[in-house]
């Protein structure tokens, strides 16, 4: 299969993969769709679990939003195409990316700030110190994991994308 050459050719591809009938190998883990309630595993993909501020590094603030928007966007195609019965229609997938589109920058920043406070607070320089310790000691937990939670390009998909989900709610509730 050959590479799109524009987005709306890889939308129609993206619309006539999900038309298929999955099969049992290809059932849909929901917990990767940043916009489906319950346990968010996010993508598996090394992208997607990038450190923000790694991510800020490595590209640049509309490239960013780029990813992040098309990745709200194609889950929800995904959930047009896919998702349970009653399914919502093509323009729900187009105002889910509206919005997300219109709440990036505020949220974004707001995520930033969130992050940039946490990683420069006492309680963050003091695990800082113990891991320091740990390390001197031959004692660091081979599971630790240093991050905040929220602090990935999964979690701000799933930041943004929910949030515009629940905007085009509270717009249809009007």
């Amino acid at each position: 299969m050959s590479e799109p050459t524009d987005w709306d050719e890889q939308e129609a591809m993206i619309g006539e993969q999900m038309a298929t009938k999955p099969t049992e190998s290809s059932e849909i883990t929901w917990g990767y769709n940043c916009l489906t309630t319950g346990i968010h595993h996010g993508r598996q993909e090394i992208l997607w679990n990038l450190p923000l501020f790694q991510a800020l590094s490595m590209f640049t603030a509309y490239e960013l939003k780029d990813l992040v928007i098309n990745r709200i966007y194609t889950d929800a195609l995904i959930i047009v195409h896919r998702g349970p019965e009653p399914r919502p229609s093509q323009e729900w997938a187009e105002k889910i990316k509206k919005y997300a589109e219109e709440l990036f920058p505020n949220l974004f920043q707001q995520k930033i700030g969130e992050l940039s406070n946490y990683y420069q607070s006492g309680p963050w320089r003091q695990d800082v110190q113990v891991v320091i310790n740990r390390v001197k000691d031959n004692r660091l937990n081979p599971n630790y994991h240093p991050l905040h939670s929220h602090d990935s390009i999964n979690m701000l998909c799933r930041i943004i994308g929910t949030s515009a989900v629940h905007k085009a709610a509270r717009e249809s509730e009007v």
